[in-house]
């Protein structure tokens, strides 16, 4: 470092020197130096014409736990070109909005797609901050606009079922009720289930807009059915649902370059083609629907009409009896309640009858589950009498 001028002890300077204002910061030692290779990490990323390169702060990135820690720790499976750790198949901007993150655990999104994005890096690289951190982004913003989008995305990520979430969900929350007991953080895998739920419930209350959405048909078999079996679809008419099927059926059947004929576009529907509640629908409509598409065998659909037109029906097989009742079972009022996973889905945020039909509903559970133990209980006691 140079002295200052004019403060040598031969030039008289040493009062001089002693005399000058002190720097109010301290000194910048060896190891701030922001030239040292020791402090930073660099990425190279493998593109289809070029390949880029990101430098990041290397302790924030060990600190992370994520798998660009393990890579840069040495793990086994790592490669390294002219000292960068190499990355393959990532957006180069989304990787860097990744590693600025692990630095400064702030991110900003652009659109519901650049969200999953980004989710897909943190469930790729596991940072499961991010994870929830995403999750819960998506769920503030979630709409009809892009309520598909996310139940698309969501399949990849949810290796638990609905059910099972709802059922840990509300455990932990009774849990969290007891002082002794503190209600457990969720892991990324029930926040996935959770927003996938949030997403059919969405659909549900708004079925009839995102039925028309052209997305629909686009759908996979597995996807279709999951909606297609909801019970709470808030819909006008079971035309509704039946058109969706009608129209799916036919681009299924294009898809796989086969005739447009009633059985082929019933066989590639297999059992969705029973889940329209045709006995709630007018005679008239279920004609009119009839002679759209004939999702129903001609046995089954001569059964319907006479039902409708008020015959009545002796001699009815065991599965004859169970298609009739499932066709005259009426949905629900309301849609179910959202796990609330952000400000949007807040309960306060729904109409007052809709939260009371979902607390009766719980309660009804409840019910049906106290009277099963009870049950249990006095079979043990005659048992053991």
């Amino acid at each position: 470092m140079g002295r200052p001028f004019n403060t040598s002890v031969e030039n008289g300077g040493v009062q001089a020197a002693a005399a000058m204002p002190q720097p109010s910061a301290p000194l910048l030692m060896q190891g701030d130096d922001f030239s040292n290779p020791d402090m930073y990490v660099d990425f190279l990323i493998l593109g289809n014409r070029e390949n880029y390169s990101v430098r990041a702060e290397k302790k924030p990135i060990l600190d992370s736990n994520t798998q660009l820690a393990h890579m840069i720790s040495g793990a086994a499976s790592t490669t390294v070109v002219d000292g960068k750790f190499v990355v393959r198949d990532v957006d180069k901007d989304n990787f860097e909005i990744f590693v600025r993150y692990l630095e400064t655990k702030f991110i900003k999104f652009h659109s519901a797609t650049h969200m999953l994005q980004i989710l897909e890096l943190a469930s790729r690289f596991q940072c499961r901050q991010l994870e929830i951190h995403c999750v819960k982004e998506l769920d503030s913003s979630l709409s009809t606009a892009h309520v598909l989008e996310v139940f698309r995305a969501l399949w990849y990520y949810n290796s638990v079922s609905v059910s099972a979430t709802l059922s840990a969900i509300q455990k932990k929350k009774r849990r969290g009720k007891r002082k002794d007991k503190p209600e457990a953080p969720l892991t990324p895998e029930e926040y996935f289930a959770a927003l996938l739920n949030n997403c059919l419930q969405m659909i549900d209350m708004h079925a009839e807009e995102v039925f028309a959405k052209e997305t629909m048909q686009a759908l996979r078999f597995e996807e279709l059915e999951m909606i297609a079996k909801r019970d709470a679809l808030q819909m006008s008419s079971e035309i509704v649902l039946l058109d969706l099927l009608a129209r799916w059926s036919r681009e299924e059947c294009l898809r796989k370059n086969l005739e447009l004929s009633a059985e082929n576009r019933r066989r590639v529907l297999g059992a969705l083609c029973y889940t329209p509640r045709y006995l709630t629908m007018a005679r008239k409509e279920f004609e009119n629907a009839k002679d759209r598409v004939e999702l129903l065998d001609p046995i089954e659909s001569k059964l319907v009409e006479d039902v409708l037109n008020g015959k009545k029906m002796s001699s009815l097989t065991p599965e004859q009896q169970s298609m009739v009742a499932n066709f005259r079972k009426q949905r629900p009022a309301f849609a179910p309640m959202p796990i609330q996973l952000s400000a949007r889905s807040n309960p306060k945020n729904y109409p007052k009858k809709m939260r009371k039909a979902a607390e009766e509903n719980q309660t009804d559970d409840r019910s049906c589950c106290d009277r099963l133990v009870i049950t249990f209980v006095s079979i043990f006691a005659c048992v053991f009498d």
